[in-house]
C-alpha cells in the first residue's frame, strides 16, 4: 500500500500547493524566522540544551542557533501558511488550544487529511543558504483509533539548487547531488492502535527494496531503527527530535551522523563508526533492534550503515515539510504539530 500510494504525493507536492509569499506576518513576540550563516554544533553558553535555556521555549527564536521556528502562535491559518513557501489544503490546518505540556504557547496546528479528498496538508518551508548540520525537534500527537497512516510526520533534507516546494521523487533513488530527505514517521504496526515510529529516508546509499532494482519504483524511504519502543502513543504528545550532520568526504560517509531521541531519551545514534548492523532489502536493522521485522531474518551484523548523503557539499540542508498524508479510502486523520524548532545545537523538549 505504502509503495504504491506514494506515487500520488509527487504529484501533490509538485502541482498541488499552493505557494506563499515570501514575507512573514508573524508576532514579533513569538515565531519570526532567525536565518543565519554559520553554522556550529556547540552546546548554548548556558551549557545543556536550547530548551534549558530558554524554559517553555521563551525568547529561543533570538537565539544565533535558531534556523527557523514555528509555534503556530500566530493568531490565524493565513497567518501560519503566509510563512512558509508552499502549502496543500489551508481548510484541513486548524488552530487548537491543545498544547504540549510545559508549552508557553496557547495553540497548536492541527492538520487534517483523508483519503476521500484532500490527501495531503502540509507546509513546507525552503531555508537558504543552507546548512551542513541541523537539530530538529517537534511535538506531535496523532489521533487514536488505530489509524492506517501513510506519510504522516515530519520531514526535512536538501535539494541542489534549493526549490520552493517538495518534490520527494517518489519511487528514484539520489544521486548524491540532487537531493535526500529525513523523516520520522509511523512506519511499523501501522493501523493497530499500537504503531512505532521509524525513518523513511531517501539518500545516495539507500537500498532497493527490489532483489534487483529496475525501473521508476524501485526504491522506497528506508527504515534504520527497528525499535519496539519506539511507539507513536497515539493520543498523547511526543517529543521527537533528530540531529543530522551531513558527510564531510563526499566521496563516502566520513563525518557523517544522525542521532534521534524520544521525549529526551536516545534512540539510536549512527556515525561512520557504528553501530553494526545487516540490510534486509530495504531495511537496516543495527545491533540491538528488536522489531519483528528484523528478528524474523536474522544475519551477522558484518556493516555499518553507509550514510554518505551527498557527493557535493553544495548540497545542504534547506527543507523543512511537516505533512498529513493519507490514502486509504475511508479514513480521515489529524495529526497536531507544536513547538518545531530547527537550530544547529541541541534543542531538547520543552523545560
Amino acid at each position: 500500500m505504502r509503495r504504491a500510494a506514494i506515487l500520488v504525493l509527487v504529484a501533490s507536492a509538485c502541482g498541488g500547493g499552493s505557494p506563499a509569499g515570501p514575507d512573514a506576518s508573524t508576532d514579533a513576540s513569538t515565531n519570526d524566522v532567525v536565518q543565519i550563516s554559520d553554522a556550529g554544533g556547540d552546546a548554548p553558553s548556558s551549557g545543556g540544551t536550547l530548551s534549558s535555556k530558554y524554559p517553555g521555549d521563551v525568547g529561543m527564536k533570538n537565539d544565533p542557533a535558531v534556523v527557523w521556528l514555528g509555534d503556530f502562535e500566530e493568531g490565524d491559518v493565513g497567518s501560519v501558511t503566509s510563512r512558509y513557501d508552499s502549502h496543500n489544503n489551508p481548510p484541513g490546518i486548524t488552530l487548537e488550544s491543545d498544547v504540549p505540556a510545559k508549552s508557553a504557547g496557547k495553540s497548536s496546528g492541527r492538520f487534517t487529511a483523508s483519503g476521500d479528498g484532500a490527501n495531503a496538508t502540509d507546509l513546507y518551508k525552503s531555508l537558504t543558504p543552507g546548512w551542513d548540520e541541523w537539530y530538529v525537534r517537534w511535538y506531535a500527537k496523532y489521533e487514536p483509533g488505530a489509524i492506517t497512516w501513510h506519510h504522516t510526520g515530519v520531514w526535512f533534507g536538501g535539494y541542489d539548487p534549493a526549490i520552493p516546494y517538495p518534490d520527494p521523487q517518489a519511487g528514484l533513488k539520489p544521486n548524491g547531488d540532487d537531493r535526500f530527505s529525513i523523516s520520522i514517521e509511523p512506519v511499523f504496526d501501522v493501523g493497530s492502535g499500537a504503531a512505532r515510529f521509524d525513518t523513511y529516508d531517501y539518500w545516495m546509499q539507500m537500498h532497493s527494496w527490489m532483489d534487483q532494482p529496475t525501473g521508476n519504483t524501485a526504491y522506497y524511504g528506508n527504515a534504520v531503527v527497528h525499535e519496539s519502543s519506539f511507539k507513536v502513543n497515539e493520543g498523547n504528545w511526543v517529543c521527537l527530535e533528530v540531529h543530522v550532520k551531513l558527510d564531510t568526504d563526499t566521496s563516502s560517509g566520513k563525518g557523517a551522523v544522525l542521532e534521534i531521541w524520544q521525549n529526551d531519551g536516545l534512540v539510536q545514534r549512527f556515525d561512520d563508526s557504528g553501530p553494526m548492523g545487516y540490510w534486509i532489502k530495504d531495511k537496516f536493522c543495527p545491533q540491538g533492534a528488536d522489531g519483528t521485522e528484523c528478528t524474523d531474518y536474522p544475519a551477522p551484523f558484518d556493516t555499518i550503515l553507509d550514510q554518505q548523503e551527498r557527493s557535493t557539499t553544495s548540497l545542504q540542508l534547506n527543507a523543512f515539510w511537516p505533512q498529513n498524508y493519507i490514502t486509504d479510502a475511508g479514513v480521515t486523520a489529524w495529526v497536531e504539530y507544536d513547538d518545531m524548532v530547527i537550530a544547529t545545537t541541541r534543542i531538547g523538549c520543552l523545560q
